[in-house]
């Protein structure tokens, strides 16, 4: 990831030397992950512009320039509004900095598979980026878990590829427009929410719940990623790689990291500003809408029966608040989102995923069942290697039906 303007400079001194021919040097693109870094991004990329060695190298590409946004740290570390609402403010001062040095900014999207590491709808989050800051090129990753699912087929393939392209043509000719109080309310939505995300993250005991809950200490032995769970081997949530984080909350049916600390903020600024104002918000920006459609269809992935079923026979009662505080937490979120969207049950603008939803539960119950009734005789140290077997095709069963890994 990119910290300051010198980890590209270092890195394009280091071209120079070993590449004889200066236009045979590639294009260098920073990577801006964590929620600082994005909101220092534009200061880093000025300074970087100022260089003149480095703005003569862009001449090769026509005076352009790629810059990479991550999603998967920031959502960990402050939460699934912050997140967002940093990467879309970093585009803005990106894109304006680079009109500033003449230099045309384009941005390559770091998505996961799934919505807490920037993954849904490629239509709706196309559509959902600062007017104006795509006009150049967009670029976006597709994870290998959903692949299967967007070009398994041709006709799948042609119509995801049409879906995109539509998207971006239309949002080439959508004009700017100003929402009042849209910056003042996802500045305030972010910060509140970011608090009570950091409220759960930050508690002592949360590390502890989390490990006993999950059955994130078995990927060592799936083949699951590509990368150790941990940064070291000391457990902390801040040494827990992002995929091990998403992945681990799903499975529980717990799946706090796309929607935990939203139903607080959204209810203290509904109080704020009125509902009618906040509808208002919402019928206007594309953003807000395709941030509350995200959490929504997360939220339905929210099983309470099942994951209280985790929390009662895997975590000691002394840790049971942090359940209680999750469950508080998924209730305010779903009630705010009636109020703002009129509806009467989550995903009622949506009722073909609903219903996929409900057939899916049907067969993954079973399966969570028996994961914690085997993660109980693992705890006990009373699993034999039939059981432990057992335990990871668990595992990877409520990965396929949940339909992402993390």
């Amino acid at each position: 990831m990119t910290k300051n303007e010198k980890d590209i400079l270092n890195l394009f001194k280091f071209c120079k030397k070993l590449i004889k021919k200066k236009s045979d040097i590639p294009m260098l693109v920073p990577l801006f992950e964590e929620i600082d870094d994005l909101e220092n991004s534009h200061i880093i990329i000025s300074n970087l512009f100022a260089n003149k060695d480095y703005k003569k190298h862009l001449t090769n590409f026509n005076n352009t320039q790629e810059i990479m946004l991550g999603y998967s740290d920031s959502n960990k570390d402050g939460g699934i509004v912050t997140s967002q609402w940093s990467v879309y403010k970093s585009q803005i001062a990106l894109f304006s900095t680079g009109k500033k040095h003449n230099i045309d900014v384009s941005f390559f999207h770091g998505r996961g598979g799934t919505i807490s590491r920037g993954g849904g709808p490629t239509y709706n989050s196309i559509l959902s980026q600062p007017n104006g800051t795509i006009k150049n090129k967009l670029r976006y990753t597709e994870q290998g878990e959903v692949i299967s699912d967007k070009y398994s087929t041709t006709s799948l393939a042609s119509e995801n590829l049409k879906l995109g392209l539509f998207a971006f043509f239309k949002a080439n000719k959508t004009k700017n427009r100003e929402i009042k109080y849209e910056n003042t309310f996802l500045d305030e939505l972010s910060k509140l929410s970011s608090k009570k995300y950091r409220s759960l993250i930050e508690d002592k005991n949360l590390i502890y719940y989390f490990e006993s809950v999950t059955p994130v200490n078995l990927l060592s032995v799936l083949n699951i990623g590509s990368r150790p769970s941990k940064r070291s081997k000391i457990s902390s949530v801040k040494n827990y790689r992002a995929i091990p984080w998403v992945f681990g909350w799903a499975q529980t049916r717990q799946t706090i990291t796309g929607w935990y600390g939203s139903g607080t903020a959204l209810d203290e600024l509904i109080n704020k500003f009125g509902i009618k104002q906040v509808r208002k918000i919402y019928n206007s920006s594309s953003f807000f809408q395709n941030l509350l459609s995200s959490i929504e269809m997360t939220l339905a992935k929210t099983d309470l029966n099942i994951s209280r079923f985790y929390a009662e026979n895997l975590v000691e009662k002394e840790m049971s608040y942090l359940y209680d505080n999750i469950v508080e937490e998924s209730l305010k979120v779903e009630s705010a989102i009636k109020r703002i969207t009129l509806s009467k049950e989550l995903l009622d603008s949506n009722k073909i995923l609903k219903n996929t939803l409900a057939i899916r539960d049907t067969y993954l119950d079973p399966l969570s069942l028996i994961q914690v009734f085997l993660l109980q005789k693992l705890q006990e140290n009373e699993l034999t290697d039939y059981e432990k077997t057992s335990l990871l095709l668990s595992v990877n069963g409520l990965a396929a039906g949940l339909r992402n890994t993390g």
